[in-house]
């Protein structure tokens, strides 16, 4: 949310809050406890992604924008 545009039309702030608590560090951690206990204790993980960032993805590794999607959802699935 740093690169944000700040228009304040996506989320309250309560919303923001909890995005803000989230990070690279806790998803990586949730991942591995997900590998290691058994699938009834698996935690279930959300990953959302603004339209906004799709054409950056396409044309980083030129691609359409279809296909970025699809190779991103992708790769977000076999992390686990």
């Amino acid at each position: 949310l740093s690169d944000c545009l700040a228009c304040d039309n996506c989320m309250t702030s309560e919303e923001g809050a909890r995005v803000f608590q989230q990070n690279q560090k806790e998803l990586f951690r949730i991942l591995n406890l997900n590998k290691k206990c058994d699938t009834s204790k698996h935690k279930v993980l959300a990953v959302s992604i603004c339209p906004q960032s799709l054409p950056y993805f396409a044309a980083k590794f030129n691609l359409s924008v279809n296909d970025a999607a699809k190779r991103l959802c992708g790769f977000l699935k076999s992390l686990g």
